[in-house]
């Protein structure tokens, strides 16, 4: 769906943000994109949304190069993205105006606008809010990903978007997340924070403005040290499975859950009771 092939990327001042970036990312797909702060994570973002031209290189969505200008409009209708802070993307007094803007924008006929905005915040579960300088970090998040929903994209880019909410808006904000990519949406989430991705398909490491690595879902418990050299912080899950391992309890872990690790350790713990008994007859 989308293509990054050979992109620099030059900030006004001359200093270069991205050098050489190679990236495909299909449709339907969970990508992930981490690294430290400055390593050129937010402008990759911005690329890929089509909302930042390259300065050299390509990206193609869906068959469009975001060189083009005219198709502006197009790609808005493919690719979204939602920002770290939210304020950034709210502008009027009513939250039912900031989640209609996006498509008055790209000319959908008022009727239908409100037809959208209504059944989009129900599902968001958003009904009850109402002026949009009223709201918490959190509740403002909602509504910024309601505002890009609405124009029913394929994909949405989201650029650390719970960096500014507490624990609670965080949660909330994740777990819509991975229930948009249930339902079938590509989704590229930026992050520098890696107990955020553990449901992705693939982890992009970016360093220094170039990709200096990937990880797939699969592979993120061979790749704790890898990860950690990123700057990257463990999640609990993994560090506790990481350290049982160098103590000899090697747990196999396919989905990144407390559940799924639970389920995983009563198997384990029985399976060396059975052994036990096994060798005791």
């Amino acid at each position: 769906m989308i293509q990054a092939k050979g992109v620099d990327y030059v900030y006004p001042s001359g200093k270069q943000a991205l050098s050489g970036i190679n990236l495909e990312v299909a449709r339907g797909e969970f990508v992930a994109v981490v690294g430290h702060n400055g390593s050129g994570k937010s402008t990759l973002a911005g690329l890929l949304a089509g909302l930042e031209r390259p300065a050299r290189g390509q990206i193609i969505i869906d068959g469009i190069n975001t060189r083009d200008k005219k198709n502006f409009l197009v790609l808005r209708k493919k690719v979204g993205m939602v920002f770290q802070n939210p304020e950034n993307q709210l502008v009027f007094e009513k939250v039912k105006d900031d989640i209609g803007f996006g498509l008055k924008n790209i000319g959908f006929p008022q009727a239908e606008i409100e037809t959208r905005t209504a059944e989009i915040s129900r599902k968001m579960r958003i009904e009850s809010f109402t002026g949009s300088f009223e709201l918490s970090m959190g509740q403002k998040q909602r509504v910024a990903i309601a505002s890009v929903i609405a124009m029913g994209p394929d994909c949405i880019i989201f650029d650390e978007p719970t960096a500014m909410l507490d624990p609670k808006g965080k949660k909330d904000i994740h777990n819509i997340i991975i229930e948009l990519h249930k339902q079938g949406m590509t989704i590229v989430y930026v992050t520098n924070v890696i107990d955020e991705v553990l449901a992705a398909d693939r982890i992009i490491i970016l360093e220094n403005g170039s990709i200096s690595g990937e990880v797939k879902r699969e592979e993120l418990f061979d790749n704790v040290e890898r990860l950690r050299g990123a700057g990257l912080e463990m999640p609990v899950i993994m560090d506790m499975l990481f350290r049982l391992k160098q103590r000899g309890v090697d747990i196999i872990v396919k989905r990144w859950s407390i559940d799924a690790v639970v389920e995983n350790f009563i198997s384990y713990i029985n399976g060396i009771e059975n052994q036990n008994n096994l060798n005791m007859q």
